[in-house]
Parts: structure tokens; C-alpha cells; sequence
């Protein structure tokens, strides 16, 4: 079970996702302003005042891409079940830099035209690192139900 390389590719995808949860995906300076976003909020940081977005959507969707990829490995025993499960999960993974492309869009839209410096933090790669293992197992799943095929 954990021994096949699917198995291990998937766990890998969900380790690397759960580090989504706690780093930030984005900070950007601008005018004595710091913002943030992660998965739980975007938050801007002006002098000593400091006011939140919640993005809680976000880390819900992490959170159920981790749970449904460890439900993944567990349902070895069903190939079509688990390819079908994969490409669910792969559309989650999806959403989740979507909504990253979008909580910063709308930082941006906040920060407006001043001028600004912005960093990528590790959570906005995070996903797509997770999208690569996750497919991976998907072509590693697939063909091992063509081998049992074969056979039969």
C-alpha cells in the first residue's frame, strides 16, 4: 500500500500541500503598509493598525485536498476509484492557486497605484509542486490498472 510509488508520490503531494497552512503565500510593501496573504486571511499592517480579510476558504480547500489525497492512498485496492479521485483532487489543487491568483489580486487592487515591492512565499508554489506529485501518481495509478488489464 504506502510501498507503491503512487502511494508515496501522493504523500508526498499532501505534505508539501499542508505547508500551505502555514507560510505565507504573498507579502508586499507599499508606503509604510505591509501586506500578507495566506491561507486564513489577508492581512494589512499600517503603523500599529492592523486590519484582516478573511480567506478562510482558502485553507478549507488545502485542508480537504490533504484529506481527500490520503483517502486516495488508502483506496488502493480500487485503481478507477482512485484515478477518478485523483483528477477531483487535481481540480482542488487548481482552485486553491486560483484563490491564491485572486487574494492577491485583491491585495493589489487595495494597494492600488502606489508603488510597492512584492515577494512570492513558498505557499503560492507550494500547490503547483502538489499538482506535479499529484499527477505523476495519477499516470503511475492508471498504469498499474492497465497492467491488471492486461493480465486478464
Amino acid at each position: 500500500m504506502i510501498q507503491r510509488i503512487q502511494s508515496l508520490l501522493l504523500l508526498i503531494s499532501a505534505s508539501v500541500l499542508s505547508v500551505c497552512l502555514f507560510t505565507p503565500a504573498w507579502t508586499a510593501l507599499s508606503n509604510g503598509a505591509a501586506y500578507t496573504v495566506d491561507a486564513y486571511k489577508l492581512n494589512i499592517v499600517y503603523e500599529t493598525i492592523s486590519t484582516d480579510k478573511s480567506t478562510i476558504y482558502t485553507a478549507i480547500l488545502i485542508a480537504l485536498s490533504i484529506a481527500l489525497t490520503l483517502f486516495i492512498i488508502f483506496k488502493f485496492n480500487n485503481r478507477s476509484l482512485q484515478i477518478r479521485l485523483n483528477m477531483m483532487n487535481t481540480l482542488l489543487i487548481c482552485m486553491v492557486e486560483g484563490l491564491y491568483f485572486w487574494n492577491i489580486r485583491d491585495a493589489k487592487l487595495l494597494i492600488g497605484a502606489a508603488d510597492f515591492t512584492e515577494k512570492f512565499g513558498v505557499a503560492f508554489y507550494m500547490p503547483l509542486v502538489a499538482l506535479m506529485f499529484s499527477f505523476y501518481a495519477g499516470k503511475k495509478i492508471q498504469k498499474d490498472e492497465e497492467l491488471v488489464k492486461s493480465v486478464d
